[in-house]
C-alpha cells in the first residue's frame, strides 16, 4: 500500500471513530465532521489507487504513455492557441 492510500485509510478509520463519538455523545457537529473526514479520506485512498495504477501502466508501457502524454500536450496546445 503507497503513502497516499495508507493515509485515506487513516482518515477513513478516524472520520468513522470521530462520528461514532459524535453519536454517543449526541453532538451533530462532532458527527459531521466525522462523515466529512471518511468522505476525504476516501478521496485520498481513491487518489493513491489512480497514482498506483498510472505509475504501473507507466512501467509496463512506456512507449504508450509517451504516445498518450505526447497526444494531451497537443491537445493541449491546440485548444490555447485557438484563445
Amino acid at each position: 500500500m503507497k503513502s497516499e492510500q495508507l493515509k485515506g485509510s487513516v482518515e477513513k478509520v478516524a472520520g468513522k471513530a470521530q462520528g461514532l463519538l459524535g453519536d454517543l455523545t449526541g453532538d451533530e457537529h462532532l458527527q459531521v465532521k466525522g462523515i466529512g473526514r471518511q468522505a476525504a479520506g476516501q478521496i485520498q485512498q481513491t487518489y493513491g489507487d489512480a497514482l498506483d495504477t498510472l505509475s504501473d501502466f507507466a512501467k509496463n508501457k512506456p512507449l504508450a504513455s509517451v504516445a498518450v502524454i505526447a497526444g494531451i500536450g497537443l491537445i493541449l496546445g491546440l485548444f490555447l492557441r485557438r484563445r
